[in-house]
């Protein structure tokens, strides 16, 4: 499919073929992919996932070495601006694209690229083209619904039975992880705009 390799091509220029270039195995998963094939311009950072601490640390490395502007650094990973673009270096390790793209919580991010090709879930371009939200897998509840909300932003929907199996896993929460994530609060008013028009 051509507009595959037209992908593959455009984040081969980015950032992997250099990456590949001195020795560093990666891709690029989630959000930044999801807007190029709904043809929006891509606003969001680049999120780049390793097979391995080791492979973290080589890009890590190289990204300092090339004076890159750390936005910020913590266990989770770090945040770069580099040749006027934003990159993620995730620090959560998948041996490989599909493997990440499985973790997702949301179809419509489960798109990944690495130097070859795309990797994408079953239902990923029906459902980013119908912009509805259909659930993959529930982790962390409330980061789920914040994403919800930024989705519905960008003109997604989501069925009464998604909303279901998302408010369920929410009130099946433990309560020390409620608190936790109350980094993530909602609005009231973000709340009501996406219930409106449910009966």
């Amino acid at each position: 499919m051509i507009q595959f390799e037209n992908a593959v091509k455009r984040y081969n220029e980015i950032i992997l073929d250099e990456l590949k270039e001195v020795g560093i195995v990666c891709w690029l998963a989630g959000g930044a992919l999801r807007d190029y094939f709904m043809g929006k311009p891509v606003k969001t950072d680049y999120d780049i996932f390793f097979p391995s601490e080791k492979e973290y640390e080589k890009a890590s490395t190289y990204f300092k070495a090339k004076e890159a502007e750390i936005k910020w650094e913590s266990e989770n990973g770090m945040k770069v601006n580099y040749s006027g673009r934003t990159f993620d270096l995730v620090k959560k390790f998948f041996e490989t694209p599909s493997a990440t793209i499985n973790e997702f919580d949301f179809t419509a991010s489960m798109i990944a690229v690495d130097n070859e090709k795309v990797y994408h879930g079953e239902t990923t371009f029906i459902d980013i083209a119908k912009r509805q939200l259909m659930i993959n897998k529930i982790t962390y509840p409330a980061s789920t619904m914040s994403r919800a909300f930024r989705y519905y932003k960008k003109g997604f929907s989501m069925c009464l039975g998604e909303m279901k199996k998302l408010v369920e896993s929410i009130q099946n929460m433990p309560k020390e992880e409620v608190s936790e994530q109350d980094d993530n609060e909602i609005s009231s008013g973000e709340m009501a705009a996406m219930f409106i028009g449910i009966d």
